[in-house]
Parts: C-alpha cells; sequence; structure tokens
C-alpha cells in the first residue's frame, strides 16, 4: 500500500513541502512551552550595557541663537587721537581733521583704542582684522537685566540736569527687555561666544552680574566656556549696608572668573593682615622690635638629626627637617631661628617680609568711593582697584586686555606698566574726564 504524500520523506529527509507548511502553522498556533534560555555561544560577543549620557543637560530657550556670529570686514575709522592721556599729562586731544598727526605716522596696534559701537559688530570686526585668540584678558559689565533706564546727569549751579539721549544711547544704556530673559540672553549668548573666540588658549574672561540674572548667565558661560574651565564665584561687595524693604540688603554683586582651557594665567594677588591677625600670631624680635611669626620647617616623613648651635636635634616623629645643614648654618649665622624655653628651633618670617594674605573669593576691599576725583555719578560705575586687581591677576605685561561694556560716561585708572596699550568698545564716545584709560562699558584691550 502506498504511503500517501503527508507521511513520504523527501530525499534528505525532509518533508514534502505541503506537510512541512502545516506543520509550522500548527506549531505557530500551538500553546508555547517555556525552555530554559541556553546560554550564548561562545562565538557570540555578550550584548553590551547601556550607558547612560555623562553631562547630556542642555540649555535652552525659545529664541536661542542656533548659530554664532561670523566675522565681519568692518572697517574702523579713526575719529581721534590723543596723546598723551590729558588728565595726567595737561595735553589737549589732537584730531585728524586738524591736521596736526598723519594716520601714517601712527601705530595703531601700540595705542589704547576706544571703538565707538555696537560690541557684537566691534568683536566682529576685530576677528575679521586677525584679532581671533590674541586677546590674554576680557573684562566684561554687561546690562544685569534691571529694567533700568540709565541716563547722564549733571549738575549746574546746584541744580541737577539729565541729559536728553541721543537714538544710539538710548538703545545702548537702555536695560529694559521687551522679551524678558529670552531677549536678554539672544543678547549676551552671541557676544560671550565671539569673546571666547577673541581669548588666547591661555586668557581668561570675567563677567560682572548681580543677584538679578548672575545664576542664568551662569548656566549660558558653562555652555559656551565649558563647566571644566569655571574658575571663581567672586562676590564683591559694593555698599556697606543697603535698605531692601522686607529682605535682606542687596550689598554684593557677582564676578564669574573662566579660563578658555586647561592652562591660563594666575598672578596671586595680596592684601594686608588685620591688625588682630598680627597681634595673635606676630611677636617681636629682641634687639630689633622687628615683628615675626615663629614658623615650623619639618615635613612628613623620618629625617635624620641636624646640629643647631652646636647640638644635634632630632626632628619630631615622624618629621624630617625641611632643610639641609647647609642651609640651616647659613640661616643660623643670620639669626634667622627663635627658639623655645626647651631648643625647639622656629624659623623667623618676618612680617615686613611677607606679601600679606593671599586674596580670597569675597573682595570687601573694593568699594566705589562716596566722592573725590574717582567718583563720577554714574551708577553703575566700578571702581578702580577692583579692575587693577582683575588685570593684576590675570595678565602680564605686555598683554591685550579688553574690556567689552565700557560706560560712556567713566574712564577708568588701568595700572600704569611700561608698554601696556588698551582699546574699548563702547556703544557711545567715552569722555576723557578723569586720569583714567579705560571706561565701564566699552572694552578695551591693553599690550
Amino acid at each position: 500500500m502506498e504511503k500517501s504524500p503527508e507521511s513520504k520523506k523527501a530525499k534528505g529527509g525532509e518533508l514534502p513541502i505541503e506537510t512541512d507548511f502545516r506543520l509550522k502553522q500548527e506549531r505557530a498556533f500551538a500553546p508555547k512551552k517555556e525552555t530554559p534560555a541556553s546560554p550564548p555561544e561562545s562565538s557570540e560577543a555578550p550584548a553590551k550595557p547601556v550607558r547612560r549620557r555623562k553631562d547630556s543637560a542642555k540649555l535652552v530657550w525659545d529664541s536661542k541663537p542656533r548659530r554664532a556670529p561670523n566675522p565681519k570686514d568692518i572697517e574702523f575709522q579713526t575719529a581721534e587721537v590723543v596723546i598723551p592721556n590729558p588728565a595726567s599729562a595737561g595735553a589737549l586731544p589732537l584730531s585728524f581733521r586738524d591736521g596736526a598727526l598723519g594716520e601714517a605716522e601712527l601705530d595703531k596696534q601700540k595705542m589704547n583704542r576706544l571703538i565707538w559701537g555696537d560690541n557684537l559688530l566691534a568683536m566682529q570686526a576685530l576677528l575679521a582684522n586677525g584679532y581671533e585668540g590674541k586677546i590674554n584678558l576680557i573684562y566684561n559689565d554687561p546690562p544685569f537685566a534691571s529694567s533700568e533706564d540709565y541716563h547722564f546727569s549733571v549738575t549746574i549751579g546746584g541744580e541737577e540736569f539729565n541729559k536728553q539721549p541721543s537714538i544710539i544711547e538710548r538703545l545702548a544704556y537702555t536695560d529694559i527687555w521687551a522679551g524678558g530673559l529670552d531677549s536678554y540672553l539672544d543678547m549676551l549668548y552671541p557676544r560671550l561666544q565671539l569673546m571666547k573666540r577673541l581669548l588666547t588658549d591661555n586668557g581668561s574672561i570675567y563677567v560682572h552680574l548681580d543677584w538679578n540674572v548672575g545664576h542664568y548667565v551662569k548656566s549660558v558661560m558653562d555652555e559656551v566656556f565649558g563647566r571644566e574651565n569655571f574658575r571663581n564665584e567672586i562676590v564683591w561687595q559694593k555698599f556697606g549696608a543697603h535698605n531692601d524693604a522686607n529682605r535682606f540688603g542687596n550689598i554684593t554683586e557677582t564676578i564669574f572668573f573662566y579660563a578658555k582651557g586647561g592652562d591660563w594665567v594666575f598672578n596671586t594677588q595680596h592684601v594686608p593682615f588685620d591688625d588682630e591677625y598680627i597681634e595673635e600670631r606676630y611677636m617681636p624680635e629682641e634687639g630689633t622690635g622687628r615683628l615675626f611669626y615663629p614658623n615650623t620647617f619639618t615635613g612628613k616623613g623620618e629625617g635624620p638629626p641636624r646640629i643647631f648651635r652646636g647640638k644635634l636635634l632630632t626632628p619630631p616623629k615622624g618629621r624630617h627637617w625641611a632643610m639641609t645643614q647647609e642651609n640651616i648654618d647659613t640661616l643660623e649665622k643670620q639669626k634667622r631661628f627663635y627658639y623655645t624655653k626647651n631648643g625647639t628651633p622656629y624659623y623667623k618670617s618676618y612680617l615686613d617680609e611677607d606679601p600679606g594674605k593671599p586674596v580670597q573669593n569675597l573682595w570687601t576691599d573694593c568699594r566705589m568711593t562716596k566722592s573725590g576725583v574717582e567718583r563720577l555719578g554714574f551708577e553703575t560705575q566700578k571702581p578702580e582697584k577692583l579692575l587693577e586687581r582683575i588685570i593684576k591677576t590675570s595678565s602680564n605685561p605686555n598683554d591685550l586686555v579688553a574690556d567689552f561694556s565700557a560706560d560712556q560716561e567713566q574712564l577708568r585708572q588701568w595700572p600704569k606698566r611700561p608698554g601696556d596699550v588698551g582699546f574699548h568698545v563702547t556703544l557711545a564716545k567715552s569722555q576723557f574726564k578723569s586720569p583714567a584709560l579705560a571706561s565701564s562699558n566699552s572694552a578695551q584691550s591693553r599690550f
């Protein structure tokens, strides 16, 4: 009897197509039996674990610019040359229109420069003129989103007059943002991108803000310069006291200090010790009266004994003398050791040789004076000492320094160092009203 096609075996042991299809259908609809999962074959690579991205948070607002602004080949037109600073030398400004100086005689790269115009365009022009990666230090004092309308006032004969602003001055000194925080960040974000491009690889930037908008700008700067390049939040005490209804008085402003990369200029600055500190730590030297601090000079780790005043002294347990015998003998002749009653030696650190206490991130000694030559009556004026500290800390002589948000009514005193040259970028022409070279809302640079 012939077997049905369903039971026939094809060559090679395979069932005919019709049977094979039917069996597959039956298996597909049959209840699945749970079988233990077989271990993967050794030839197959194990599946890689899914890793979460690190620092994937992004700063987003609706109108955030998607592209950084590009350099623009904008020609700078020289309007006036002042040689030297009229406040310090009594010289009158010299204009090209007077024919007193020929433009060909001047090397603009060796002069302070004050650029009048929108700092966004000024920075784009500087990039186009070869300043990319050339500026060593930038100080930026942008608007604070304070909703204030700043203007210049002058007192004549005891009566105060307010100067009517021009159209460009209204744009420059009105800190009111129609689009709220979004429009403020739209203004600042591309400017910070350009500042980064202008900085040298070892350059630094200080951005001066207050409580109102500082925390938002900190996030923007983290994105532009990188969180890893954040160096300090400097708290500057602006007032001694301030009356704010139903809250603590706001007497401080904030300065964010960033480096462009992992290598940056930092010259440690010092402030004098206060009287209480000196009284607690220093003692008068017998015979001379010089104040000194008895300083230990041992280090961690065992070490050999040394000879002091002809006696072999063993350092404390687990310590070693941090000087060679030769250095000890030299300092002994100079009477630089102080000995306790039990004969323990200490090194004399004289107060008049100590540079003072290193400056920390709380600055309480740079307040704006209420009167005097420096005071110009401009509400947002910053003290010369504040800028001097920043410049001396983060630049060296012959470095190029820029202030990209300078006030028209304020010219500041920058450290006078041989070969120093600066230039400003401002939204209104600066007036030489003080013995200063820089202004608060202009971009100033120095060589």
